[in-house]
C-alpha cells in the first residue's frame, strides 16, 4: 500500500560510528566518544561528518597540487585555530533582562551611555572575579585536553577572549564546542552568565570568532 514516502521502512534509520580523529573524553564520571551520524545511504545527519569529508577533499586536491614540486608528499591537514570572544554579565542583572533570558542578547532598551570610547577596558586589567573564572575555565578544559594558551580583555565593556594553541582543524571545532559548554558552567559558579552571541549588544563590537586556518 502506497505509504506517503519514497524510502523503504528498512532505510528509515541512521548509524553513529566513532571518530578516532577526535579523543574520548571524560566528563565528570561519564566516558564521552566523539562520533559522526550517518544515514542507512551515507548521506551526513550531523555536522561533523560534512567538515570530515571536506576535510579529506582538501587532502586530495592539495596533495595532487604538491606532486608537481615534490612527489614524496603523502597527505596536507588543515590546522585551527580559533578566537572565542565572549561578555560575562553579572548574574544578577542577567535576570533582570528577558530578552537575554531568550535569547542571549539584547533586543529593547537604550544604548549604554558610556561604550568603548576610551579603549580603558582592552588595555586594563582583567577584573579579579574575572580572572579567578578564566583560570578555573582553563583548568578544566585542559582536563579535556584543550590546549588554552591566551586570555584578554576584548574591546567592548566586559568583553574577553580564549584562544587555544592550533591543531587539526576537526578536532579544533570538537575543542571549541566543549569549551563554550563549560563555559556556561563555570560561569555560573562565578556569579555570571556568559553570552556567546554574535552580536549581544548595538553600538559596541560584537564577539567575532576569528578562525585562523592553514
Amino acid at each position: 500500500f502506497p505509504n506517503g514516502g519514497i524510502r523503504n521502512t528498512f532505510e528509515a534509520r541512521g548509524y553513529s560510528a566513532w571518530d578516532p580523529s577526535s579523543p574520548a573524553f571524560i566528563v565528570e564520571d561519564t566516558l564521552c566518544i566523539p562520533t559522526i551520524f550517518i544515514a542507512y545511504t551515507g548521506e551526513s545527519l550531523d555536522y561533523k561528518t560534512p567538515l570530515l569529508k571536506a576535510l579529506r577533499a582538501v587532502d586530495q586536491a592539495a596533495t595532487d597540487v604538491c606532486h608537481y614540486f615534490y612527489p614524496e608528499v603523502k597527505r596536507v591537514h588543515t590546522n585551527l585555530g580559533w578566537e572565542q570572544e565572549y561578555f560575562l554579565v553579572d548574574e544578577g542583572l542577567y535576570a533582570a533582562r528577558p530578552d537575554l533570558l531568550l535569547t542571549g542578547r539584547t533586543l529593547m532598551g537604550h544604548e549604554s551611555a558610556k561604550n568603548q570610547q576610551l579603549e580603558d577596558h582592552y588595555f586594563g586589567a582583567i577584573p579579579t572575579r574575572v580572572a579567578a573564572f578564566m583560570k578555573e575555565l582553563e583548568i578544566e578544559a585542559w582536563k579535556l585536553g584543550i590546549p588554552c594558551k591566551t586570555r584578554h580583555n576584548e574591546v567592548a565593556p566586559n568583553q574577553f577572549e580564549l584562544a587555544p594553541i592550533y591543531e587539526e582543524c576537526d578536532l579544533a571545532v570538537d575543542h571549541n564546542m566543549l569549551v563554550m559548554a563549560l563555559m556556561r558552567n563555570i560561569a555560573r559558579k562565578h556569579g555570571f552568565r556568559v553570552l556567546l552571541h554574535e552580536k549581544p549588544f548595538k553600538g559596541i563590537n560584537g564577539s567575532g570568532k576569528h578562525n585562523n586556518w592553514s
